[in-house]
């Protein structure tokens, strides 16, 4: 990064440390240290649609007016006013750093503490309108595969084509094919609002057993308002499925949410096919990167067995975690 060139578009001094926290498959965050304070730069590439990055510091404005009991990020304007800015063919945003570690996935207590402050996202996303234009959209819903995975793809051919072992090229067919059968009701019966979509560890800070900040909005839009719960129930456990200590972690962070965010009968009964639903999307969004040359036969091949896992273990213990959803 040329840091005369970004002090040109932000008053702030030249970093003393650069250092990253994450490096995801959408966008670079970095810690700048400075004189005057520590921020977070995330950069994303140019191929980015301006459309889903100005819709996500609408969301992250319009939070901002909310009495949250936790921090988000605050987009600073550049000199000109402007959210992002461009910068040697990538895009930037620049907010203030927040205080917080990454939670551990076995702490019941932060798993608790972490659903409670899920719900109180929830509710504060379900007032919120962001006016859709040509220049500003989110993300589609999930249940749109085809414009997740944003180009045409013929999913068996690409599945066909990656070093997976036959059974996992069928286990993967077979849950593309049913879940695309079982969207269309879901999103006819199921109350839909503006959610995060991406709520898993990596995007939470905490102190202790406190929420601090809920980070990276990039793909919050409107969707199944339950698809959030659903997708963290599917990631706090990560290294935990088959051990019976992932009932624990499952419990303490959905009794967290459900105490202060009470959800219909029909989203409850339908929270396996909404795992599925969060899994189909991410697959056929990978798919579309790696048709693009985006992704490595590798690194979908390590997605996809992890979502067989995840496949596994649900159709296991499906009934059983029915059976737990009545309790909680």
């Amino acid at each position: 990064m040329n840091w005369d060139e970004l002090r040109e578009v932000w008053t702030i001094p030249e970093p003393s440390l650069v250092r990253s926290i994450t490096l995801g498959i959408n966008n670079l965050t970095q810690v700048l240290e400075t004189t005057s304070g520590n921020y977070v730069l995330r950069t994303y590439p140019i191929d980015r649609s301006f459309k889903h990055i100005r819709y996500e510091l609408n969301v992250l404005r319009n939070l901002q007016q909310k009495n949250l009991p936790f921090q988000i990020p605050t987009p600073i304007p550049t000199l000109a006013g402007e959210s992002f800015a461009i910068l040697s063919e990538e895009i930037f945003t620049l907010s203030p750093w927040l205080a917080g570690a990454i939670p551990q996935n076995d702490n019941l207590e932060q798993a608790y503490a972490a659903g409670q402050a899920l719900s109180e996202l929830v509710k504060a996303l379900v007032d919120i309108e962001v006016e859709i234009t040509p220049q500003v959209a989110p993300f589609p819903l999930s249940g749109d595969f085809e414009g997740w995975a944003r180009i045409p793809i013929r999913p068996v051919e690409l599945v066909q084509s990656l070093p997976l072992t036959r059974d996992e090229q069928i286990q993967t067919l077979i849950l593309l094919e049913r879940t695309q059968t079982l969207t269309s009701s879901l999103y006819q019966t199921l109350p839909q609002q503006i959610i995060h979509r991406d709520y898993d560890q990596s995007n939470i800070l905490m102190e202790g057993n406190l929420v601090t900040g809920v980070l990276d909005f990039e793909f919050c839009g409107p969707d199944l308002r339950i698809l959030d719960l659903a997708y963290a129930l599917s990631q706090w456990p990560y290294g935990l499925w088959n051990t019976g200590k992932e009932w624990l972690v499952i419990d303490a962070f959905a009794q967290g949410y459900l105490r202060r965010q009470r959800l219909t009968s029909p989203e409850l009964e339908a929270l396996p096919y909404v795992f599925r639903l969060r899994d189909a999307r991410t697959i056929f969004f990978r798919l579309g990167r790696y048709r693009q040359g985006l992704e490595t036969q590798e690194s979908m091949c390590e997605r996809i067995q992890e979502i067989l896992i995840n496949e596994s273990w649900l159709e296991k213990h499906e009934k059983e975690l029915l059976s737990h959803i009545h309790g909680w």
